[in-house]
């Protein structure tokens, strides 16, 4: 009903805010089906907000990994899901469950207490729980953005490149 609602106007633009988080399983497969063909029929474009990895690689072209109200990596789903390179986007991915289990990466544990929105520490705001932490820079300047080429940017104090060779080589586990 809330889809059909939605799509009655024929919007250019449909917010969907965690659409399938309180489906059960078996349902969440038919309604991200459903929304991909209207979204085919009915040309809109979707604002996808959701905490499940799965969808966003199934519905969306383009994705934003936010920490703490702050973007840290954009870039086409590709880009993000097959080159993850913010740590934390890392450490997202690492977590999301494979069919074949003996192609499941090590999953990346954080350690620490997420901060609180009301205190966001200096810095970058991920440094409290950062597994590639490189020193006193992540806690007192703000990363820049850095361009890992064809629209994909990532906000880090680590040169993209050097990022790349981190994660092709073990991940780090905590």
């Amino acid at each position: 009903v809330a889809i059909a609602r939605a799509f009655a106007a024929q919007p250019a633009l449909v917010i969907a805010d965690e659409p399938t988080s309180s489906l059960d399983v078996s349902v969440q497969g038919t309604i991200l089906n459903l929304l991909k063909d209207l979204r085919a029929q009915q040309g809109a474009s979707y604002l996808l907000i959701t905490h499940d990895l799965k969808a966003v690689s199934y519905l969306a072209d383009w994705v934003l990994v936010m920490y703490l109200g702050e973007i840290v990596e954009e870039g086409t789903t590709e880009q993000v899901f097959n080159a993850p390179s913010h740590p934390y986007t890392e450490a997202l991915i690492s977590a999301v469950p494979r069919l074949n289990p003996t192609r499941q990466p090590q999953r990346i544990r954080l350690d620490g207490d997420v901060p609180r929105a009301r205190d966001i520490p200096t810095g970058c705001r991920f440094h409290t729980r950062c597994p590639r932490k490189i020193g006193s820079i992540c806690e007192q300047e703000v990363p820049p953005w850095r361009d890992a080429g064809d629209g994909h940017y990532i906000r880090c104090h680590i040169p993209v490149d050097e990022l790349e060779q981190m994660q092709r080589e073990e991940p780090v586990i905590r």
